[in-house]
């Protein structure tokens, strides 16, 4: 049996409006590195009484403007971007050119919301262009030099939906390479980039201490079994504990499965 810590749970509680049960366990898999089940969602969710207010049967999504994937991905990144943050953000990932009008029209017609006011329905200032709309303007938008009028420089920061800091840093690429996570850019400025299956971790679970001291480079492997084992705690020296006794379970378990093998 799944024994969620705290963040998990809460984690759980404000996925769960708006979305489907399968939805809110890929979710939890791609936060955690957990797989749980549809069914495991669902007792979750009866047992502390959460609802996710949707249909019981779930509306199949046409394969008109968008592919299934895009679709399902506009679903999961709708809540907290305007339908130019979104349009950019689909347009980039899948190479496509939609215009913001259609992205409107598209959610409108879905019954999707981003949860913001007043800022859907606003033209953007390049509106009437043709081709991909960007952040930053497209070639025949602006003049030689200037900047739109929602630019934003190197440096910015904001706070994403899941609570983590993202700064800018850089004006050219896709989206997911002009923002980054800070806490990342932080560890990498001191000690360079991130190895492979591997991640960085808040000792005392806090996502605003961006401080070095408060950053522990992991295995993924290391943080199943932190949250399998519930042993992520608030108290950083306590969490750095844990993170020594998941290492005794994996070695535990290894040996288990190499015992098996070799009777």
């Amino acid at each position: 049996m799944l024994r969620y810590t705290s963040e998990q749970k809460e984690f759980i509680r404000e996925n769960a409006p708006g979305k489907y049960n399968s939805e809110i366990a890929e979710l939890f898999y791609a936060k955690f590195g957990i797989k749980i089940t549809e069914s495991q969602v669902k007792s979750f969710k009866a047992n502390h009484k959460i609802r996710s207010g949707v249909p019981k049967k779930r509306k199949s999504i046409p394969q008109g403007l968008l592919t299934t994937e895009q679709a399902e991905f506009v679903i999961r990144n709708v809540k907290g971007l305007s339908n130019l943050q979104l349009t950019n953000i689909v347009n980039e990932t899948f190479k496509i050119t939609l215009t913001i009008r259609q992205m409107k029209t598209w959610k409108k017609n879905h019954g999707l919301s981003s949860g913001l006011r007043g800022s859907e329905g606003k033209s953007p200032p390049n509106k009437g262009t043709k081709g991909l709309y960007n952040v930053g303007g497209n070639r025949t938008s602006f003049k030689k030099g200037q900047r739109s009028l929602n630019y934003k420089p190197i440096g910015t920061e904001r706070i994403d939906r899941d609570g983590y800091t993202l700064i800018k840093v850089s004006d050219e690429g896709p989206w997911h390479k002009r923002w980054r996570h800070k806490h990342k850019v932080v560890w990498e400025e001191k000690y360079g980039p991130i190895p492979k299956g591997h991640v960085i971790l808040f000792a005392d679970q806090n996502k605003r201490n961006i401080d070095l001291d408060n950053l522990i480079l992991i295995k993924q492997s290391q943080l199943s079994v932190l949250n399998r084992k519930g042993l992520l705690h608030n108290d950083a020296e306590l969490t750095k504990t844990g993170i020594i006794m998941a290492d005794i379970y994996r070695k535990i378990s290894e040996r288990k499965r190499s015992g098996k093998r070799t009777s």
